[in-house]
């Protein structure tokens, strides 16, 4: 194994501990999509995609320890006033795409998801759907899981398997990689 392959892998380690602790800044998802442009051996790209869910996941439970460790109460925030118009047209276009129906179901579906939380086993498929879909958000669901009476086993389980059928899905429809 040559320096460029180390460097891919470091790389890899990196971005998917940054994406778990800065999902803001760093997205695993684009991530996966331009390692799938750089590297020649779909057997390689597969390993990269391995080694980044499995550093995704050790972020995450970083963070639900912190969740964990931390308050069990989750503070409401009042959001400040747009700053210019384009914030302020921004907040509109996102009010208006709120009232859709489809809108509206997402937030029912991710509402009652975000409420399996509450309950020891069940959070377990609100973990692998955020994981695997991204409703509700994983980082807001890591850091309630961490608050909650979930186990931190069935939590990074659920999140490890979520991830990598996602971005093993991304690298086939992208990239054509297969297991087999």
């Amino acid at each position: 194994m040559g320096g460029e392959e180390l460097a891919l892998i470091g790389a890899a380690i990196a971005v998917g501990i940054g994406a778990a602790l800065l999902p803001v800044f760093v997205n695993a998802e684009v991530y996966v999509v331009t390692m799938g442009a750089t590297v020649n051996s779909k057997p390689f790209l597969a390993l990269l995609i391995l080694i980044h869910v499995a550093a995704t996941t050790v972020g995450k439970a970083f963070v639900f320890q912190l969740a964990r460790k931390g308050t069990n109460k989750i503070r409401m925030v009042n959001p400040k006033p747009p700053r210019n118009r384009v914030a302020a047209m921004s907040r509109r276009v996102g009010h208006s795409f709120a009232q859709t129906r489809f809108a509206k179901w997402i937030k029912k579906v991710s509402d009652w998801l975000l409420s399996l939380l509450d309950r020891p086993y069940s959070g377990g498929l609100t973990a692998f759907m955020s994981s695997l879909i991204g409703v509700p958000p994983l980082a807001i669901v890591t850091i309630l899981a961490g608050a909650s009476k979930q186990p931190q086993w069935l939590f990074l389980t659920t999140v490890f398997t979520g991830r990598l059928i996602q971005f093993l899905a991304i690298a086939f429809l992208l990239h054509q990689v297969s297991w087999f």
